[in-house]
């Protein structure tokens, strides 16, 4: 039985400096006052950001009792303005002006959450540090307070496909097509003229500031978000597979706030529908915001004496749901292990000794399958890296005797010396199988250029993202060294040796759970999995491919990926999204590594079709960006950067 809701399209919301931001807002039928959900992103509230999954989850709730807002960024989609940069301090502005318009509206009872996933669950953060009186509560998902840490910048590397042939080139196309919502009175064709001549493609912003320890250079710095300043209460729900893995544990950590986290499998996808051990995430919304927004007593919360604070997924062979009363939880110690000659890793210390390395820039596409960065891809395909393992160094402990638990951030030092730079490190620990498979643990980066000379001796620290991972007993533990994360990671330009030196200085520290704590721990609690509530009969449909290959004769790596999404924007029209991207490096060359994409956005009515294609090329020089429109057929706008 379907449910009949008031709905407004369209709402234009005045900010403190008098733009005008666009919001949709869904109600229960019946009227009266009511509290608030808000979900403000990027990904236009007429097209994929509003008409999928925030409409399905605002119509689950208006069916509780709550009204749903979504609303356009600044400068994007059917917001007025200029967008001013992606995660841009002006953001959380906004949302604090939404938060309290929101919250004076009569059919409002002055009660107003904020919810997201990826880009609206980090403007959840922002707006919730800037303490709005009338936010009761937020649920970010698959969010963090610091992008560049997460995303763009790892150990200080630079950025590779994720932002040159991904994320970055879509949004560029995404910033500058069409509004969706076109009223008759044609204020949508003055926004999207002022979009066309005021926004500049955030892709080019991050290729002006590839770091972030520049002294003279704020950008990155700018766009952190204190949560140490969030006041009110704070769900954190993220995976251990996905972008945002090591900064959501991070982000629960600061916040002094009330709080809950919620750790699963996952990469960039909601709870209930993941994959792999789905888990009742929109049930442990609707708690938490009837708690907050409602005052309802709901057994469970935080606060509650019957469920700690913290849910999470153990990865492992035998992976299992668990609570904790906190993170990082009790009863972990340190547990080091010394890398050896002969690739062993063990937990005495070795001799002194030294075992030398060639950077081989096409390690890394070998973990695509089962990584944070493929977002797309299936948890169920694949996971064994070990042809990356074979172009690694690697040290590999004996089976393991008893069950190993790592719960927390795995760091490593090492004692190496380059023969030039730039170089990266990148370490990768992994569960190694009797059959030799090796399964992705866990990934760390570093620049080396930060700590290191050419040619000279030095001890760096090198961090890994946090996790938690059980291996039982026969397993072994393997951490193996490179110098590149293709295409993670934009490859460094010249061929060079790395020696690692053996001994006390070089180790990797492990936060390990003792066995007798872990087995003691309870599962969660939870109410039912909610994933029909989630389909939207606005999806028409999709397709994605990956493909790899590697050319023999050049000894040359190359991806090449697809994605198709049909979406429905409203009775009489569709949003057809394509996206084609590539990457290649070889062995003998990596200053010609190459990245492309290709993103076409066809917005189809009856009247006509807009269409908006954006093309990037990317190599160690630069990036060239071009995008086109045109109006049945006809040339309409054009730029390039």
């Amino acid at each position: 039985m379907s449910m009949v809701f008031q709905e407004q399209r369209n709402v234009l919301v005045p900010m403190r400096d008098g733009v005008q931001l666009a919001a949709d807002i869904l109600r229960p039928a019946e009227g009266g006052r009511v509290p608030a959900l808000l979900n403000f992103g990027p990904y236009h509230k007429d097209g994929r950001g509003g008409r999928l999954a925030v409409d399905s989850v605002h119509r689950h709730f208006a069916a509780l009792g709550y009204a749903g807002v979504s609303a356009d960024l600044r400068g994007l989609g059917n917001s007025g303005g200029v967008s001013p940069g992606a995660f841009h301090a002006d953001e959380a502005l906004d949302g604090h002006d939404l938060v309290e318009w929101i919250a004076a509206q009569p059919w409002c009872d002055g009660n107003v959450g904020m919810w997201g996933v990826s880009y609206p669950g980090i403007t959840a953060l922002a707006t919730a540090a800037t303490c709005p009186p009338h936010l009761k509560a937020i649920v970010p998902i698959h969010a963090s307070a610091d992008l560049y840490r997460g995303v763009v910048g790892l150990g200080g590397t630079a950025s590779g496909f994720w932002m040159r042939a991904d994320w970055g080139p879509r949004m560029a196309a995404y910033n500058l097509m069409a509004p969706l919502w076109q009223d008759p009175q044609g204020r949508w064709a003055k926004v999207w003229a002022e979009h066309l001549a005021g926004n500049k493609p955030w892709l080019e912003a991050f290729t002006a500031h590839p770091d972030d320890d520049d002294k003279d250079d704020d950008f990155w710095r700018s766009r952190r978000v204190d949560v140490t300043r969030i006041e009110c209460p704070t769900f954190n729900i993220c995976g251990w597979r996905d972008l945002y893995a090591d900064c959501t544990p991070l982000d629960h950590e600061l916040i002094r706030a009330t709080k809950k986290l919620m750790m699963g499998p996952w990469k960039h996808e909601f709870p209930d529908t993941a994959k792999e051990a789905p888990a009742a995430g929109l049930w442990e919304m609707q708690r938490w915001f009837d708690r907050w927004l409602k005052g309802v007593d709901c057994v469970g919360l935080h606060g509650s004496v019957q469920t700690p604070a913290v849910s999470l997924y153990v990865q492992g062979r035998r992976g299992h749901w668990r609570t904790e009363a906190a993170w990082p939880p009790a009863g972990t110690a340190r547990q080091t292990w010394y890398l050896g000659e002969a690739g062993a890793l063990s937990p005495q210390v070795p001799a002194s000794a030294q075992t030398g390395y060639a950077y081989d820039p096409t390690v890394g596409m070998h973990s695509l399958a089962w990584d944070p960065w493929t977002t797309a891809l299936d948890p169920s395909l694949p996971r064994d890296h070990s042809a990356d393992d074979a172009r690694s160094l690697c040290f590999t402990t004996a089976p393991l005797t008893e069950p190993l638990q790592i719960m927390g951030a795995p760091a490593a030092r090492l004692t190496l010396l380059a023969s030039a730079l730039p170089l990266n490190v990148v370490l990768k620990l992994s569960a190694v199988a009797a059959n030799g498979a090796s399964t992705l643990i866990t990934t760390g980066w570093m620049k080396l250029d930060r700590v290191a000379v050419a040619g000279e001796q030095t001890t760096v620290p090198v961090p890994l993202r946090t996790t938690a991972y059980r291996l039982e007993a026969g397993e072994r533990l393997r951490l193996s060294v490179a110098c590149a994360d293709f295409p993670r990671v934009w490859p460094t330009p010249v061929p060079a040796n790395l020696r690692v030196f053996h001994g006390e200085q070089t180790a990797l520290t492990l936060p390990v759970q003792a066995v007798d704590v872990a087995s003691g721990a309870a599962a969660p609690q939870w109410g039912p999995l909610q994933a029909s509530a989630l389909a939207s009969a606005n999806d028409l449909g999709g397709a994605q491919s990956w493909n790899t290959n590697r050319e023999l004769m050049t000894d040359t790596v190359r991806l090449e990926a697809t994605r198709h999404e049909r979406i429905r924007v409203d009775g009489a029209s569709e949003l057809v999204i394509d996206h084609a991207y590539g990457a290649a490096v070889s062995a003998a060359r990596p200053d010609l590594a190459a990245m492309q994409s290709t993103t076409t956005v066809r917005f189809e009515q009856a009247a006509g079709c807009t269409e908006l294609v954006a093309r990037t090329v990317s190599t160690a020089e630069q990036t060239r960006l071009q995008v086109v429109v045109t109006r049945d057929g006809q040339p309409w706008w054009s730029g390039s950067w």
